[in-house]
């Protein structure tokens, strides 16, 4: 089987894909400290040497698109999975531009998170209990200074263009990024922002169809 490496979305870890039964073997990227300094390309370069073999595949969940993009400017990739995230700056909701304008300190946007995660949750759809408490929990674990540096690289993310092979799966409900500004994606009927978890059942046959796609090119 296939090696896929996956990169989490921000206050996530590897438990984020545990609910895929895909055809291959999932390799977690895991997150190194950020630099407040650090552009998400910058950043990509950190996650390098976790990668250990040429032409890979790369799964990102929401800011872990962004990276997997990044990454696939830095190395030969042979396809990008995309879920929940954006491609470009132009698919990034334009209210992402007041992280600038806050009436509050940046620095301040975990202990936000963490003590008021229970209201996110419309944003993630209606997600069971189980589903939540995986959430918080996830979050709880993910530092502060991450979370802080993540909101920011994802609010100045400057990428114009994607050339690598790629598959976009977005939700119909995503509320972080709206289908409205984003372009070319497989869509999921009443998926959120956490639906690689609660509709994984739907998710797993688009990613193994494009997992056979990519074997059958390699035997071709």
């Amino acid at each position: 089987m296939p090696n896929i490496y996956c990169l989490p979305g921000l206050g996530a870890d590897q438990r984020l894909f545990s609910k895929l039964q895909l055809n291959a073997n999932l390799i977690p990227i895991n997150y190194v400290e950020a630099k407040i300094d650090d552009t998400a390309g910058t950043y990509a370069v950190k996650l390098l040497d976790q990668i250990k073999e040429e032409n890979p595949i790369l799964m990102g969940v929401s800011l872990g698109g962004i990276l997997a993009i990044e990454i696939s400017k830095l190395i030969p990739v042979k396809k990008l999975i995309l879920i929940s995230t954006i491609k470009t700056k132009n698919e990034l909701p334009p209210y992402f531009s007041l992280v600038d304008h806050l009436p509050f300190d940046i620095s301040k946007t975990a202990a936000w998170f963490k003590n008021y995660g229970e209201w996110l949750k419309p944003f993630y759809n209606k997600i069971s209990r189980e589903e939540m408490d995986l959430f918080k929990s996830m979050l709880l674990k993910t530092p502060d200074e991450f979370i802080n540096w993540g909101v920011n690289a994802v609010s100045h993310w400057k990428n114009e263009t994607i050339t690598t092979n790629y598959i976009h799966i977005h939700g119909t409900l995503d509320l972080v990024f709206p289908t409205k500004w984003v372009k070319d994606y497989t869509e999921v009927k009443g998926g959120s922002h956490f639906m690689v978890v609660d509709k994984a059942s739907q998710l797993t046959p688009i990613i193994n169809e494009e997992l056979e796609s990519l074997k059958e090119k390699s035997l071709s």
